[in-house]
């Protein structure tokens, strides 16, 4: 079993749900520790990770995964889509699809500026999962294939390709938002409980200066 068929297998919709629900959940739990923490909440961070490194890990592993992740996607499309015995020959291009799609979702999640900040994490789910229903829409109404279900015209079988090859970008893209809200809102919480803990935490509030001020 792998990610890909998971996520693209027979509980496809109660993922899509449970995903739905669960992206709202952390941007509103990310919205309410910036209300309650004021506007400098979270905004003097400092990453556990150096930031160079990050946008490093961001574009020099996690968009070349989403690269291989659609070429994959594409080609396991097109030639699964002419072929009665579709996992034949396959294998290594099947694999090649779930390590780009595992790479690309946490480097994307981790690395990216979608975890900086609650909204660009929210703005790229809501753009991987449009996508990713666009191009299935897309491909239940291409209306390709013969009385066996298989697409013989090559030019058919690019297409189909290429629109397989975009659910799972638009997969793997919702998927790393996803996560990079999580961690957006575990950063977040992490920052409101050390405040809380901080000795002298209070220390420019305008009590504390009026009582330096008078002592």
């Amino acid at each position: 079993m792998t990610p890909l068929n998971v996520i693209l297998g027979n509980q496809a919709s109660a993922i899509f749900v449970l995903s739905v629900v669960g992206a709202l959940l952390l941007a509103c739990a990310c919205a309410a520790m910036d209300v309650l923490g004021g506007p400098g909440a979270g905004g003097g961070r400092t990453p556990a990770v150096p930031l160079p490194l990050r946008e490093a890990a961001f574009v020099w592993v996690g968009l070349p995964a989403l690269l291989v992740l659609a070429v994959a996607g594409g080609v396991l499309g097109a030639v699964s889509s002419g072929s009665t015995d579709a996992g034949r020959g396959l294998e290594l291009v099947l694999w090649c699809a779930n390590a780009a799609f595992i790479v690309a979702v946490l480097m994307i999640g981790l690395c990216s500026p979608l975890a900086r900040h609650w909204a660009l994490g929210l703005a790229a789910f809501t753009a991987g999962m449009g996508a990713s229903m666009l191009f299935l829409v897309m491909i239940s109404a291409l209306g390709l294939g013969d009385a066996a279900g298989l697409i013989t015209d090559r030019s058919h079988q690019l297409v189909f390709g290429v629109a397989v090859g975009g659910v799972f970008l638009g997969v793997a893209v919702a998927g790393a938002a996803l996560l990079a809200l999580a961690v957006c809102c575990a950063e977040r919480l992490y920052i409101t409980i050390a405040g809380r803990r901080t000795p002298g935490a209070g220390s420019g509030r305008p009590g504390s200066r009026i009582g330096r001020a008078s002592g």
